[in-house]
């Protein structure tokens, strides 16, 4: 079947090491009459500016219209011997709500699947509060506290699913569980295997530094002098040992509490949703159950 695949989320769960290999294996997913869109890519190989055109997020924003990103996509379809195409951006908004995307998916494919990636709540939080202060673009002044207050409903993984879910089906809900191995189980998804060294594609500031940044930069006038003044702070952390006396961000009963608050949701979302196929038996293997849904058992998985 003629199948649109969109690999919407979430943020800080492994996406930009996904797509890296996408595109690194895209000859490949065009042999299985996969397209992976080529014409509407970041440099990080995302499609951002396909999901920025239909809706902006934060500072960033497409300079397409929602009609000329998709009779983009519609061109190198056509162009292509594929049948199937493969979109990947953690920015994506919901693009049902849109007629043109509607009209679109109906046009050129008999289904569509709908792909997440996920990971505990608290360490999606830490690793985004991270990323916003890094971003010289974005300069987050605000506390690790306010963030996750913000994003209480982004973060309810269970709801934002099922909103897909209910357009495309439960039966074409693909969630992926972030580890160790989650770009080999996303390629295995369509039946590839893994080649080359995966790289560290996105690396996190020192927590140490992050409250010093963004005291620091306050007054920077312009990207380029933020990006001076993050990079000297880190680069000076170097020299500093590290202690017990570091702060933390959250404290163990507060991280707690902060993944508790989803438990329900989480569950609901595995007994709902979550697939085991296509995955590896590498991931079978997987150790650190701490980043798997609550409910998870090792036992429950085929031999």
């Amino acid at each position: 079947m003629r199948t649109l695949y969109l690999h919407v989320g979430w943020s800080k769960t492994g996406t930009s090491a996904i797509q890296m290999q996408l595109q690194a294996q895209k000859d490949q997913l065009l042999d299985k009459k996969i397209l992976y869109p080529q014409s509407l890519q970041w440099p990080d190989h995302s499609h951002h500016p396909f999901a920025l055109s239909f809706q902006a997020n934060g500072s960033y924003a497409s300079d397409m219209s929602p009609k000329q990103a998709i009779q983009k996509l519609q061109d190198e379809l056509n162009a292509s011997n594929a049948t199937n195409v493969l979109i990947s951006s953690e920015l994506s908004p919901f693009y049902f709500n849109n007629t043109d995307f509607k009209n679109f998916a109906e046009s050129n494919f008999d289904i569509v699947k709908v792909i997440f990636t996920v990971r505990r709540q608290s360490e999606v939080l830490l690793s985004l509060y991270n990323q916003l202060i890094k971003d010289p673009k974005v300069r987050f002044k605000g506390s690790l506290f306010s963030l996750g207050m913000r994003n209480i409903s982004w973060l309810n993984y269970f709801m934002n699913v099922k909103r897909w879910a209910d357009v495309v089906g439960n039966e074409n809900i693909i969630i992926i569980p972030y580890s160790k191995n989650v770009v080999g189980d996303f390629i295995s998804l369509f039946g590839l295997e893994l080649f080359g060294i995966e790289k560290s594609i996105n690396p996190s500031l020192p927590t140490r530094c992050l409250p010093v940044i963004q005291n620091f930069t306050k007054n920077a006038t312009d990207d380029a002098s933020y990006i001076r003044i993050r990079d000297a702070i880190v680069h000076k952390s170097l020299d500093i040992p590290e202690s017990e006396n570091w702060f933390t961000l959250f404290t163990v009963a507060e991280q707690s509490a902060f993944n508790d608050y989803f438990e329900m949701s989480n569950n609901h979302l595995w007994n709902s949703f979550f697939s085991l196929g296509g995955f590896s038996n590498e991931t079978r293997e997987i150790k650190d159950v701490k980043s798997l849904p609550p409910g998870f058992k090792f036992e429950d998985l085929p031999k």
